[in-house]
């Protein structure tokens, strides 16, 4: 261990040796021989504590601390750190800080290092999200009730910007991370003391945090479900009473998804009486459903400890809500709430906007060095459910949708920018990426004034010059993964063509010699077979003419918007379709061929399930692009979600 074993400490070297190796009984015996060694430092003035806790042997650090007692636990070694906090600051580890504060005591988690802070501060810079609690716990409140509100501020901000918030699922579990909403709690004067302190840094920290909000997760449909019926209300009411639950459904909704109601999913009315009733009684009993099951199903405990942690969140958000409230323009100047509705904007955090703006609503206007609003950012940063906002506000709706920035770009000049990859990054190929930023550059479009789509920037570009110059790229990688998959999928649709037309004249079983009609001719199962050889030959054909349109497109940056995904959604379909008739098909011949050999039922089942494999393989590659496809074209999907129009400001 660097800066411990040294020539300072020859004399009891190999008791520094011992308990690098966690050799717990040679290093008793080399302190039974000599006592003052266990007191002995390094030049670094580390102690054999200090050693151990770095190495995290529990077991050698017990020891220790029986054998030298409060003192060993409170030296502080060069930079007046204790072990204790070494360990807050390094390893995280919390058996070794217990054992040490069950030695030390209280006096022990106020020691400060030369910096002046105290273990639990040290702890929560480094984002040990279990030690800190536990710390805090055990923190007397003494040292952070003072007068000095350094250290609760200190500790406030870096618990949110470490994220130190949330629980676990099951009431008995230890690992409780809720230090944050706890310090607003007790120290509900906290956010205007952060003002002259660190300039509301742990705000601007949740600005930047989209993944505690609900509005940041992208839940699918089934995960959406999950997280609406889940209730984590009861619980968070428990812990921090009633003040803190009654103000959260004023923000935790603030993506503008519907919160599913149980009562309501069993049909009782809403707003009545007995809704009220009915839904905390069938809550009391999905909790309890809910409790039992939860652990045998691990995706939902994590939901259920997602939805607490997006709770905690809205509390904590709602005591700056509160502060803010009372704030004059130098004071939000000062706490950079301008700057975190701005961030809050370029991630997309629709809570976040919506509770500052409930405290001052001029923040709606917040702007940057560049003339540049959360509007601004949201078209930047393709973020609908902040850009839908513009529905929302009167008075000056039609400055916002012509105001240039200090470039002279307006509204749709930003649209003509390329969108950032976090954006583009969850479509399936280039085409769709360009898909997307035409439907936005037309959802724009139909936004903003109309001076705008003939207005020229600085450099003397108009909002579509700018468009095509920023997509060249793009619009070339479309036409190149269009071109790839056509081919891919036409080989496919040819093989099928040729298979299943062949199939048609060389039917299972032959023909009659004397009509030249099929010897099946009459059996159900042969019906069956030519309309599935049909089926396949003519939707491999359709196919297989969607793609050759494909292939042979113009790629004109139009084409991207319906004309290109158009086609290739019925290709794909029709591809499909022609896949599954074919299966079909070759099941019906086998079942014909084999009729009348011992156990040829077993056979054609088993032949059946093998053929039911690449339907189901192509299911799972194909059918989550045919539905992107089909939702992202059959109208302009950022239009439609921006004129949704939910009125989320001033509800």
């Amino acid at each position: 261990m660097a800066g411990v074993i040294d020539d300072s400490i020859s004399k009891y070297k190999d008791l520094y040796r011992q308990v690098e190796r966690n050799d717990v009984e040679g290093a008793r015996c080399s302190i039974f021989k000599d006592m003052t060694a266990i007191y002995s430092k390094s030049g670094s003035g580390r102690t054999v504590l200090h050693v151990a806790v770095i190495a995290g042997h529990v077991e050698m650090v017990e020891m220790l601390a029986r054998l030298g007692k409060d003192k060993l636990v409170k030296m502080k070694d060069n930079d007046d750190y204790t072990a204790l906090a070494l360990a807050a600051d390094l390893t995280g580890n919390t058996e070794v800080a217990k054992c040490m504060v069950r030695r030390g005591g209280p006096e022990l988690l106020t020691m400060q290092n030369k910096d002046g802070e105290i273990p639990v501060l040290l702890s929560a810079a480094k984002g040990h999200k279990e030690m800190t609690t536990y710390l805090y716990s055990q923190t007397p409140f003494h040292i952070l009730d003072g007068q000095d509100s350094h250290n609760r501020v200190l500790l406030l901000t870096r618990c949110v910007s470490a994220e130190i918030f949330g629980r676990r699922l099951m009431p008995h579990c230890r690992v409780k991370r809720d230090v944050a909403l706890k310090l607003l709690q007790r120290y509900q004067k906290l956010p205007n003391e952060s003002l002259s302190i660190d300039g509301f840094s742990a705000l601007n920290a949740l600005a930047k945090m989209p993944s505690v909000f609900l509005s940041g997760c992208g839940f699918g449909i089934r995960q959406q479900f999950i997280y609406n019926v889940i209730t984590v209300e009861r619980r968070f009411k428990e812990k921090y009473g009633t003040t803190n639950y009654a103000i959260l459904p004023y923000f935790v909704d603030g993506g503008g998804r519907p919160k599913i109601s149980l009562a309501g999913l069993l049909g009782v009315q809403a707003g009545s009486e007995f809704s009220a009733v009915a839904n905390e009684v069938i809550c009391a009993y999905f909790d309890m459903y809910l409790m039992i099951t939860l652990w045998v199903l691990p995706g939902i405990r994590e939901m259920y400890d997602q939805k607490f942690t997006h709770y905690e969140v809205q509390g904590i958000l709602y005591y700056f809500h509160k502060s803010i409230q009372g704030f004059n323009n130098s004071q939000l100047n000062r706490g950079s709430v301008y700057d975190a509705m701005l961030q809050a904007a370029k991630h997309g955090i629709i809570e976040f906007i919506n509770a500052i703006t409930q405290a001052n609503p001029d923040l709606l206007w917040a702007m940057d060095s560049c003339k540049r609003g959360i509007f601004s950012y949201a078209i930047l940063n393709r973020k609908q459910n902040v850009f839908q906002l513009i529905h929302t506000i009167n008075g000056r709706k039609e400055i916002i949708k012509y105001r240039p920035d200090v470039f002279g770009n307006n509204p749709l000049h930003l649209a003509g920018y390329l969108g950032p990859s976090s954006d583009l990054d969850r479509r399936s190929g280039a085409a769709l990426q360009m898909q997307r930023e035409i439907q936005w550059f037309k959802a724009v479009e139909k936004v903003v004034h109309p001076k705008c789509k003939e207005a020229k920037n600085d450099d003397g570009k108009k909002p579509h010059e700018l468009f095509t110059k920023n997509h060249e790229e793009m619009v070339k990688a479309g036409e190149e993964w269009a071109k790839k998959t056509s081919e891919s999928f036409t080989i496919v649709g040819t093989l099928i063509i040729t298979i299943m037309f062949a199939a048609a004249f060389t039917v299972p079983g032959g023909n009659n010699q004397d009509t030249g009609s099929p010897i099946f001719l009459h059996n159900r199962v042969f019906t069956t077979f030519m309309v599935a050889d049909a089926v396949s030959l003519f939707t491999s054909a359709t196919s297989v003419l969607s793609f050759i349109g494909i292939l042979t497109s113009r790629y004109a940056e139009k084409d991207f918007l319906t004309t290109l995904p158009w086609k290739l959604l019925f290709g794909l379909v029709f591809l499909f379709l022609s896949v599954v008739s074919m299966i079909v098909a070759f099941c019906a011949a086998l079942a014909m061929i084999l009729k009348g050999y011992r156990g040829y039922r077993g056979l054609v089942i088993g032949a059946m399930s093998l053929g039911s494999i690449p339907i189901v393989v192509l299911v799972i590659l194909q059918l989550r692009l045919i539905l992107e496809i089909f939702q992202s074209t059959r109208s302009n999907a950022v239009t439609n979600y921006i004129r949704r129009g939910v009125n989320i400001i001033g509800s």
